[in-house]
């Protein structure tokens, strides 16, 4: 089977597709239209995700941040104080506990994630278009209980 992306394919050609390539290369195409709108904002997809998981609350725990996230401590640090230098989030230590950071969004992450927020919502909005309310609503639950599968093999 011979392509250059997922558009090329013919019905027949996605029978024998792997499922797997499919959503690899759907989640491809999605990051790099997504990075575009990040570029304009100085972020990066992984800087976005942590202020979508901060924007959630007034300030959260560093820690908690890192368990939500699924990632290490000492990565969410680094990605933290890279945030904070562009002025995205406050980290100050904990009044309870000083070996433990309270992470804040600015006023400047808050906009960041909105704008982000706008942007993914104006691009399902153009993908989407053709299909209806109920077949959109079908396919996040289909998606997400793929994904619950996928994590019980794990």
């Amino acid at each position: 089977m011979k392509f250059r992306n997922i558009s090329d394919l013919t019905d027949k050609d996605l029978l024998e597709t792997p499922f797997e390539f499919l959503i690899m290369k759907l989640n491809d195409i999605c990051i790099v239209s997504l990075n575009r709108k990040l570029k304009e904002l100085d972020l990066t997809i992984n800087q976005a995700n942590f202020l979508v998981v901060i924007n959630t609350e007034e300030s959260l725990p560093q820690s908690y941040i890192s368990q939500l996230l699924n990632i290490r401590g000492g990565s969410v640090t680094k990605a933290l104080k890279r945030l904070e230098e562009k002025g995205f989030v406050e980290i100050n230590p904990n009044p309870e506990n000083k070996s433990k950071n309270i992470v804040k969004i600015t006023p400047k992450g808050r906009n960041a994630t909105e704008e982000f927020s706008r942007a993914i919502t104006e691009i399902e909005n153009e993908i989407f278009k053709d299909y209806t309310s109920d077949e959109q609503e079908k396919l996040k639950i289909m998606l997400r209980d793929i994904s619950k599968k996928y994590f019980e093999l794990n």
